[in-house]
């Protein structure tokens, strides 16, 4: 069975915040609604506070004034009905008062309410990043000049997330473009070194075998550093491309766990697989692009363990999803910097220290992966203690999304 990606959709250009999403328009106003009792409260208790207030001095002055001098002169059958008609008139005009300031707490709350959720609406749709919508000024009051000042800021928002987003496109097309110009002589630059290093052209001294070698893996890393790029530059052009065909995933971890022994036995380092309770479904992955995230994730824990430690890699199954996790006992992260862990170029300011080399690619490029897969990927780690890797893959084909993305938060300069 093979799932083949749709190409990511446009997002959408129309300036109307109600029609073009009426989903999400409703469901935001539903919740909003809920923010509109305390102030519709508030209003009528204070406009009930106002009007009462008089009705009470109405009440207290004549009351003074029947007992102070009409009750003394009347029969005790008039002073008896005039008292009943006073009670009947209070009790009117507080029924009359309340039915008023219900009614103008009403209209003051709706004028009030009515602008404030479309702004509501509008901020959670610039939240999502979404800044082609757009209020129409209905009034201009204070409300009305807060609406056209809001329109105003999504609208300088939204050339800024265009200028970054070409910045971005520019970029990405350089980068395409100079790692496919780098490819070529790097490539030709590798089988001369292997060449020379396998005696094709004659025998070399061990000095000179040194150097060849150090040159060889220079140029390895060098190698990698240009796929990783390409890598980026498909990712972020949504053309990465993803083909889905199911694996058995225990297999597919134990033979990539495999091919890790050697690297970690050279650095006195023991890769351990803890086999799990019972079966796996098979699940649909690329098996290429997937490759790519074991590579980071197991190069990293690695590179970065202390020697003689241990790296453990193990598979569990949680609802609706597998997951895979890799535990280190290596130098970790600093605190300050887990929130960058998943951005492009990143690098631990310790593992700077320890080591040059490195792309700070990798697990940026996981993370898409991942994500493209229809899973997620989490890092927890303390410097000095290791780290451990999770990232889940979705059991059912349905989880997996119709179309290729790239998974970056919403452009933090704005």
């Amino acid at each position: 069975m093979i799932t083949h990606r749709e190409p990511r959709e446009k997002q959408p250009s129309s300036q109307s915040l109600f029609s073009t999403e009426p989903a999400i328009a409703r469901h935001i106003v539903f919740s909003s609604s809920k923010t509109r009792r305390p102030i519709f409260r508030r209003l009528l208790v204070t406009f009930f506070l106002l009007s009462i207030v008089p009705i009470l001095l109405y009440a207290l002055f004549g009351v003074t004034v029947y007992f102070g001098s009409m009750r003394r002169f009347l029969p005790p059958e008039e002073a008896q009905t005039i008292e009943q008609i006073l009670i009947t008139q209070v009790v009117l005009i507080l029924l009359l008062v309340l039915i008023a300031v219900i009614f103008a707490s009403s209209l003051v709350s709706n004028s009030l309410m009515q602008p404030l959720r479309r702004l509501l609406v509008l901020t959670r749709l610039v939240g999502e990043g979404k800044l082609t919508y757009r209020l129409k000024v209905s009034s201009s009051d204070e409300i009305g000049e807060l609406t056209d000042a809001f329109n105003v800021m999504v609208g300088r928002l939204h050339e800024q997330q265009k200028r970054e987003q070409l910045i971005g496109q520019l970029k990405s097309e350089f980068i395409s473009i100079a790692a496919h110009q780098l490819r070529t002589p790097l490539s030709a630059i590798k089988w001369t070194f292997r060449m020379l290093l396998d005696g094709d052209v004659g025998d070399i001294a061990p000095e000179q075998r040194v150097f060849l070698e150090r040159g060889y893996n220079t140029n390895e890393n060098m190698i990698r550093l240009v796929n990783d790029l390409l890598n980026v530059a498909r990712i972020e052009e949504g053309r990465f491309g993803f083909d889905f065909k199911p694996v058995n995933i225990e297999a597919y971890v134990q033979n990539s766990i495999t091919r890790y022994v050697p690297q970690a036995e050279e650095r006195h380092i023991q890769l351990l697989y803890r086999s799990p309770r019972g079966s796996f479904p098979p699940i649909a992955i690329d098996q290429a692009k997937m490759d790519l995230v074991v590579q980071n994730v197991l190069d990293n824990a690695i590179k970065y363990s202390y020697p003689g430690s241990v790296v453990e890699v193990s598979l569990r199954q949680i609802p609706s999803y597998v997951e895979v996790v890799v535990v280190d006992h290596g130098v970790g992260i600093p605190r300050d910097q887990k929130p960058h862990v998943f951005t492009k170029f990143f690098r631990g300011g310790n593992v700077i220290r320890m080591q040059t080399e490195g792309s700070g690619l990798g697990l940026f490029i996981a993370r898409n992966i991942i994500k493209n897969h229809g899973g997620d990927i989490t890092i927890e780690s303390e410097e000095d203690k290791g780290t451990t890797v999770r990232f889940t893959l979705p059991v059912s084909e349905d989880l997996i999304p119709k179309t290729e993305a790239v998974f970056e938060e919403f452009v933090s300069s704005l």
